[in-house]
C-alpha cells in the first residue's frame, strides 16, 4: 500500500506485544505520550540511519515515530475529546501506532491537494512518516492507526536528498 492514502481498515496484524499503552487527557499529556514513544523506539535501536547522507532528524524511526504520535493523538483530543488512548508495538515491518477515540462517527479526513487549505495538514505529515496510515471504527471508539518503518519510505528519502541538495 502507499502511504499516499488514508485507507479504511483495521491495523496491520503480525505485530509483537505491545510496548506502551498510554490514556491521555490533555496536550500535555500527549507531549509526555509522544517523548516516550521516542524514547523507546530509540532504546530499541531504532535513533538513526548513518547511512542516509541527509543526517535529517527524520531520517530517525524514533522522530517519525514521535512526530506520528504527536500528530495522531493531538488529533484525537481535538476531534474526540478526551481521553484517547494509544499504544506502541514493534513488528517486523516497523512500529505500529493506534489511537483511540470516542468519535466514532466522525471519519478521519484525507487532506487535499491545496497545501493552503484549513485542515489535513497533520495527517498529511502522519502519511508522509508512515509506511501505511489507516483507520476504522471497533465498538464505540475510531482507531487511527500508523505503520512507521524502520526506514524512511523512498518518497521521504527523496525529499530528505532534495533537501540537502
Amino acid at each position: 500500500m502507499s502511504a499516499a492514502v488514508l485507507t479504511q481498515a483495521r491495523p496491520p496484524a503480525g505485530f509483537w506485544a505491545q510496548r506502551l499503552d498510554w490514556e491521555i487527557d490533555s496536550f500535555d499529556g500527549s507531549v509526555e505520550a509522544r517523548t516516550q514513544a521516542r524514547d523507546a523506539v530509540a532504546a530499541a535501536g531504532g535513533s538513526g540511519h548513518a547511512s542516509h547522507p541527509s543526517g535529517h532528524v527524520f531520517s530517525a524511526a524514533s522522530e517519525r515515530v514521535a512526530m506520528t504520535m504527536g500528530e495522531l493523538t493531538v488529533n484525537g483530543l481535538r476531534h474526540g475529546g478526551p481521553p484517547v488512548t494509544a499504544s506502541l508495538s514493534r513488528g517486523p515491518q516497523g512500529w505500529l501506532l493506534v489511537v483511540a477515540d470516542k468519535a466514532a462517527d466522525r471519519v478521519p479526513v484525507p487532506p487535499g491537494a491545496d497545501l493552503t487549505a484549513v485542515g489535513g495538514l497533520g495527517l498529511r505529515l502522519v502519511i508522509s512518516m508512515s509506511v501505511e496510515v489507516g483507520w476504522c471504527v471497533e465498538k464505540d471508539r475510531k482507531l487511527v492507526w500508523a505503520l512507521v518503518g524502520d526506514m524512511p519510505s523512498p518518497s521521504l528519502m527523496h525529499r530528505l536528498d532534495q533537501a540537502t541538495s
